[in-house]
């Protein structure tokens, strides 16, 4: 062996070492990309088409099935360039994070994030509902004395401005921020963004509180009447309509993955309604007492629900379980749900926020925030009793929302609008595609084509969304697949044996004869004898009654027999006598 050979050996390890290494690192990359694939491609990897005998179909579903994870790869390789990292408060010694005043965090905070944290000092419209456009760029707020108002977070400028002269309930964006709805006392209008009136729907009367389903262009109502109602606000035709059966409704909100809509009743029930379905698809009793509020996280999976019992509770809606119950404080009036998982509650004059409440049983406070408008009813004076009265004011939190992509949470009460700093609240890398705060005119244009162009119909809505893009399957298969699930669902409960319950048991005269029944006196006694004796004198003159029938009978049969055979002779002469 030479001397170049040898060299050559002992390099050749040395390579075989680095081009596993190599190998290994692609296979990890390989494997983190699949990962991330599958993340995006909704269940599309899992879908096999060798089922499928008819060849055109299979060979559709196969190419329909390799855009999608082209597309979801497509995604996730692009996921190295979204640099921004929910952040969360953490704290360096063993203090709760919940000790935090808002002050220190706005102290503490760069300028652009420090002017979301505003008051609005509105204390005779009150109090407020409040809404976000999608993008999280345009807020709307109305009074419940009519003052409704439109406000662009990002400019910091008032929209448009009206006193309507009667009641608001709630106020609902649209599309975008260009159309608004709002639940006035009698029906349900649609105003611009210049404050003009576009349309009244009387079909949908004294509306309590409205939803609005962007996919589907429709607009959802709940009221006075108990009814939960649909119209699509594309074409303007009411879509559908049905009576809940629950009583009047205040409490509406839909999931964003099936676009299910959620009501809550005074029952204690939430109720799942879809346009396609003439009754609810699901019901289930969450509270002992009414449901105050309900939010739907964004993946679809959990529910948080409130009541007047003073629970919060969150479910899993995939099997339609309770997962967590915690007591508060006070009953919450108002809740929603980030979009990283945080959960704001609004009740009494306080705001809260839980962060990881769908996982952890205990330690979920992240943030508390008390909101003291002074009231110059009690704060006339100086000193420091004036100064302690002005703390005591009568503020009432109404209702709590998330802004869409930003660290706020807001609040609409009973003396104006209040908006904290709640870090790692909002999505970091939000798709521009889909929600662009930063939109010119025409990109909105454009985006309000695309998303009329890919518009979803009404009767898309149900509780399984996977089955728009599948094959349908036979109506008798699809009969039995849910008749066997409806019974692996009810196979836990007992079966009741039906009572062989008697009319009239629990009345009083038959309480009492049940009482006197085994007690044996005198009396008891003679009133047995007297019984037998008028038994047997009745049975006695039934038997004699019996026997003189039977002789009246012989006699009478007797007697007939004579006279037909008399009959009979006379008959059979007259044939040999002329007439």
């Amino acid at each position: 062996m030479t001397k170049v050979d040898a060299v050559s050996e002992v390099a050749k390890p040395a390579a075989v070492k680095k081009s596993a290494k190599k190998t290994s690192i692609k296979a990890a990359a390989d494997k983190k990309l699949n990962a991330a694939a599958t993340k995006y491609a909704h269940g599309a990897m899992d879908f096999s088409t060798k089922e499928i005998e008819h060849k055109a179909l299979r060979k559709t579903l196969e190419g329909t099935k390799k855009k999608i994870i082209d597309a979801a790869t497509r995604t996730a390789t692009t996921e190295v360039l979204l640099t921004s990292d929910p952040g969360f408060i953490e704290m360096e010694d063993n203090r709760k994070v919940y000790s935090l005043k808002q002050q220190d965090i706005v102290d503490n905070v760069d300028l652009n994030t420090a002017k979301n944290s505003l008051d609005l000092q509105l204390t005779k419209f009150g109090p407020y509902s409040i809404n976000y456009s999608r993008d999280g760029r345009h807020l709307l707020f109305g009074g419940r004395k009519g003052h409704v108002a439109t406000f662009d977070c990002l400019r910091t400028t008032v929209g448009c401005e009206l006193q309507l002269q009667e009641d608001v309930y709630d106020v609902q964006y649209l599309h975008n921020e260009t159309m608004f709805a709002v639940a006035q006392n009698k029906y349900t209008y649609v105003y611009d963004n210049k404050g003009t009136e576009i349309h009244c729907m009387k079909r949908h009367e004294r509306p309590f509180k409205l939803d609005y389903l962007p996919y589907h262009f429709l607009l959802t109502t709940v009221g006075h009447s108990g009814w939960i109602k649909w119209h699509d606000v594309s074409t303007g035709e009411y879509v559908a309509g049905y009576a809940t059966g629950h009583g009047p409704c205040k409490v509406l909100t839909h999931n964003p993955i099936n676009a299910v809509s959620l009501a809550g009743h005074s029952n204690g029930v939430v109720s799942l309604w879809s346009p396609a379905a003439g009754k609810s698809l699901a019901s289930l009793f969450c509270h002992k007492a009414p449901v105050t509020a309900v939010a739907v996280d964004r993946e679809g999976k959990y529910m948080a629900t409130a009541g007047l019992d003073g629970y919060l509770k969150v479910w899993d809606l995939r099997k339609f379980t309770s997962l967590q119950s915690y007591k508060l404080d006070h009953p919450a009036v108002s809740l929603d749900i980030s979009e990283r998982g945080l959960i704001g509650i609004g009740m009494g004059r306080s705001v809260q926020v839980l962060r990881n409440a769908f996982t952890q049983a205990r330690d979920v406070t992240y943030l508390t925030h008390s909101i003291r408008t002074p009231n110059a009813a009690l704060s006339s004076g100086a000193g420091a009793a004036a100064a302690t009265k002005a703390l005591l004011s009568s503020v009432k939190v109404h209702e709590v929302k998330f802004r869409p992509l930003e660290d706020v949470l807001c609040a609409g009460h009973s003396h104006g609008i209040s908006s904290f700093i709640v870090p790692g609240a909002g999505e970091p890398n939000f798709d521009s595609f889909e929600n662009n705060p930063f939109a010119n005119l025409r990109q909105r244009r454009e985006t309000e084509v695309q998303t009329l162009l890919t518009k979803l119909a009404h009767d898309t809505i149900a509780l399984d969304s996977s089955f728009v893009g599948a094959v349908e399957k036979d109506s008798a298969v699809l009969a039995a697949e849910h008749k066997s699930l409806f019974e692996t669902a009810n196979a836990h409960e007992k079966v009741k044996k039906d009572k062989n319950r008697k009319r009239g048991k629990n009345k009083i005269s038959a309480k009492l004869r049940r009482k006197q029944k085994n007690v044996i006196d005198a009396q008891l006694l003679k009133l047995k004898d007297k019984q037998a004796a008028d038994r047997v004198a009745r049975e006695e003159s039934q038997a004699q009654r019996g026997a003189g029938g039977a002789a009246a009978g012989v006699a009478a049969e007797a007697s007939t027999s004579s006279s037909s055979s008399a009959n009979a002779f006379q008959g059979a002469l007259s044939r040999f006598y002329k007439k």
